[in-house]
C-alpha cells in the first residue's frame, strides 16, 4: 500500500523538524566544546573531568551526526519516492516502524539481518586480534 501525499507530509514535517532539533544540538555542543578548550585546569582531577567531557560531547555529536544523515537520507527518499520502502528487500517497512523510526531505511527483518552480520564481523575481527 502506498502512502498518501498527507502521510508523506507528515514524515516530511517530522523528519525536518527532528533535523532542525539536531542542529540546534550540535551547534550547542560546538560552543560547549570551544569553552571546554578555553579552560585549562591545573589540577590532574579537574583536567580529567574536562577531558571526559569533551569526549562525551564528540560522541554525542557523532551520534548526532549519524542520526542527521538518516534524516537526510529519508528525506531524499520521500522527494525521489522510495520512502517506507525497505532499501534491503524492497518490501513495506510497518507503519509501526515508520512512526518510532521515520528515518528508519531497513524493514525489521533486514535491521535484525544487518545488525548481526555487524556482530559476526566485530567477533571475528576481535577473535584475530587476540590470536
Amino acid at each position: 500500500m502506498t502512502m498518501t501525499k498527507q502521510e508523506l507530509d507528515q514524515f516530511r514535517q517530522m523528519l525536518e523538524e527532528r533535523r532542525e532539533d539536531i542542529l540546534r544540538n550540535l551547534s550547542r555542543a560546538q560552543r560547549e566544546g570551544r569553552g571546554l578548550e578555553g579552560d585549562c585546569p591545573k589540577d590532574m582531577g579537574d583536567r580529567s573531568v574536562t577531558s571526559f567531557s569533551k569526549e562525551l560531547l564528540f560522541h554525542q555529536s557523532t551520534e548526532r551526526r549519524m542520526l542527521l544523515r538518516s534524516i537526510e537520507a529519508a528525506l531524499e527518499r520521500i522527494r525521489d519516492g522510495t520512502f517506507g520502502e525497505c532499501i534491503g528487500c524492497g518490501e513495506r517497512i510497518s507503519a509501526k516502524r515508520l512512526d518510532a523510526m521515520p528515518f528508519t531505511a531497513y524493514c525489521r527483518d533486514c535491521q535484525e539481518r544487518l545488525e548481526n552480520e555487524r556482530k559476526h564481523l566485530a567477533e571475528r575481527t576481535s577473535e584475530r586480534k587476540s590470536a
